[in-house]
């Protein structure tokens, strides 16, 4: 198993330490795709008048969500950004150096293992902004394979 690996790396010149860093610098693209999307997740959720969001919609609540959402994600949203972002890197680590020219499959097979849980707690807890983020980690990973591909 190991000399298949090995041959398999020799014949392949994309996988080097240098072009993961690479690939694993792109997941900024995720948190810029969170925030954005619990930004307007919170406008769309609050014009549904959802449970958890009766606030009353105002040209106020854009501004204050501007200011609010950031710090949702870095208060509330940490300790799932610290378990998201160390299984990506993982994930990409070991994807893209066994199979690095396979970059969609890798993507969404990583976006195939990480969301089930958020989309069980999305509908255990009615809390739908799971459902949203999961949406969101679709096209930012279909966004960073464009990125990579480069």
């Amino acid at each position: 198993m190991h000399n298949l690996i090995l041959k398999k790396l020799r014949k392949d010149k994309k996988t080097t330490p240098k072009r993961i860093l690479k690939i694993l610098g792109t997941n900024y693209i995720h948190l810029i795709g969170f925030i954005i999307t619990t930004y307007f997740s919170s406008i769309i959720f609050s014009l549904l008048k959802l449970e958890r969001y009766t606030n009353e919609f105002t040209i106020d609540s854009l501004i204050v969500w501007v200011f609010t959402v950031p710090l949702l994600i870095f208060t509330y949203g940490l300790i799932f950004l610290g378990g998201f972002y160390l299984s990506i890197i993982i994930m990409d680590s070991i994807g893209f150096f066994l199979f690095p020219n396979q970059t969609r499959r890798i993507l969404l097979i990583e976006w195939l293992i990480i969301i089930p849980p958020f989309v069980y707690w999305a509908f255990q807890y009615d809390y739908w902004l799971w459902l949203t983020l999961s949406v969101s980690f679709l096209i930012t990973q279909l966004i960073r394979e464009k990125i990579i591909n480069k």
